[in-house]
């Protein structure tokens, strides 16, 4: 064409590859939106094709509509945008619609249309119900023309998570192609969708770097998280992130077995629309914690993939008779449970039912209330993931599946509320972590005396 060439590398392959989904970036610079706008275009010689880009909210829009009115009349001299439409008209009759997808419910404004051509520019900033509900518009009764959706982000921000895991981000050799297999409920037909992440750097944009060679700067002089996310596109660290000390290769541990020494507690976090969580800690001679089992209450699909924040509706019943049976042949002390457990709901003839708490003491599981306060509780949490001066930290996570699934699924994406730092955001999938907050009110570290060496001895020296 002659407008807009990609460079090798990442730009190129994300528009010649030919999965039906496709995520490009992860760092700040490497062309993410020249290269979307220009994706949206590849069947704009047909007069049937119709595409649609978004961005979460309209002012975040504009930035795409200068993209558009740069390239798009280069492409397409006869080429003329509607304001009042947003939407981009081509000589051929193929049309680029500019969206906005600002309230979930805002994606019902796209029911009844069709598009080729999806893309989600910054796709982390979508929830995972508006980013699902717009594959329903991407289809094609033109056998000349491929359906496709195609996203660009860095990490960060509400959707984060959904997309990480939609990806396999950390799990899955980048570039791999992905298949989500399914069933046709209805003719039993096999379906299966393609997908891959194509991640790339400023590196990759070499443009950039002739033309503003000060940007690196500017990126040096942002805080260490966000210089992470915007120039390594480190998906395990992003703004506002609740815990960033959190740390793998400090926190997670292979499991053994606990010395029959140690004192065992369970914490409890109760969920029935909601995930619960049940936690089986062992406390060592030093204090130190080890979260060596964990029993996370959440849904699956029928694949076995986990749906994020969905309870498996359990009763307190049972959820009591499974930690017995998980505790059988082993001595654990009382441990914390949330208030809401000792909540008696209104009957019908105006008596007060049964708690959560007196199910579960008729099976012979009996809890304390945890104290709640959440601001010192998140404290001690910080306080158990530190390091010590022998380099140890005071809370390690035994490597387990039911761990991975619950802790390591869950804790890094907690996000602080944007109004009150000192909270956590309400839309987090926080129940391992009330659980775990629970149980380090329970045992609160206390501050350690230092005592100041005699500063004439060899034990001053070696300090």
């Amino acid at each position: 064409m002659g407008v807009w060439k990609p460079h090798d590398g990442p730009q190129t392959e994300f528009l010649r590859r030919g999965e039906f989904e496709i995520l490009f970036g992860g760092a700040a610079g490497p062309g993410k939106t020249d290269c979307l706008v220009i994706a949206a275009t590849r069947y704009v010689s047909n007069q049937n094709y119709k595409a649609l880009i978004l961005r979460r909210t309209f002012p975040q829009l504009e930035e795409i509509m200068d993209r558009c009115r740069k390239y798009y009349p280069l492409i397409d001299p006869g080429a003329y945008f509607m304001a009042t439409e947003k939407r981009w008209h081509f000589s051929s009759g193929a049309t680029v619609k500019l969206g906005h997808c600002q309230h979930e419910n805002d994606r019902f404004n796209y029911q009844g249309q069709d598009y080729h051509f999806i893309g989600f520019d910054e796709a982390t900033q979508f929830t995972a119900l508006i980013y699902l509900y717009l594959f329903s518009r991407c289809r094609s009764t033109d056998p000349e023309i491929r359906p496709m959706i195609r996203a660009t982000s860095n990490p960060g921000g509400e959707g984060h998570q959904f997309i990480k895991e939609r990806f396999g981000i950390g799990n899955i050799e980048p570039r791999t192609t992905m298949y989500e297999e399914s069933v046709d409920p209805i003719t039993g037909e096999a379906l299966r969708l393609s997908r891959t992440f194509i991640p790339a750097t400023l590196e990759d944009n070499p443009t950039l770097l002739l033309n503003d060679p000060d940007y690196l700067a500017r990126l040096a002089a942002l805080p260490t998280i966000e210089y992470l996310r915007l120039r390594e596109g480190r998906w395990d660290a992003f703004e506002g992130q609740a815990f960033r000390e959190l740390n793998r290769q400090i926190h997670s541990i292979p499991a053994f077995d606990i010395p029959p020494e140690w004192t065992k507690y369970r914490s409890f976090d109760w969920g029935y629309a909601k995930p619960f969580h049940v936690g089986w800690y062992a406390v060592d001679f030093d204090g130190r914690v080890y979260l060596y089992r964990a029993w996370y209450g959440c849904k699956r699909d029928e694949r076995g993939k986990i749906l994020p924040d969905q309870g498996i509706k359990m009763t307190a019943t049972d959820i009591a008779r499974g930690i017995k049976e998980r505790e059988r042949g082993e001595r654990v002390q009382v441990g914390p449970a949330g208030h809401d457990i000792w909540s008696r709901r209104p009957q019908k003839d105006g008596t007060l039912g049964i708690s959560v708490f007196d199910e579960m003491c008729a099976e012979g599981v009996v809890w304390l209330k945890a104290d709640n306060d959440r601001l010192l509780g998140r404290q001690q949490f910080h306080k158990r993931l530190e390091v010590d001066e022998d380099g140890k930290p005071g809370l390690y996570i035994f490597q387990t599946p039911e761990n991975e699934d619950s802790f390591w699924r869950t804790l890094p994406m907690l996000r602080e509320y944007e109004r009150n730092p000192e909270e956590i955001e309400e839309k987090c999938e926080d129940h391992v972590y009330e659980s775990i907050r629970y149980f380090c009110m329970s045992r609160p570290m206390r501050p350690k005396v230092r005592i100041k060496p005699d500063l004439n001895s060899f034990q001053a020296e070696r300090r």
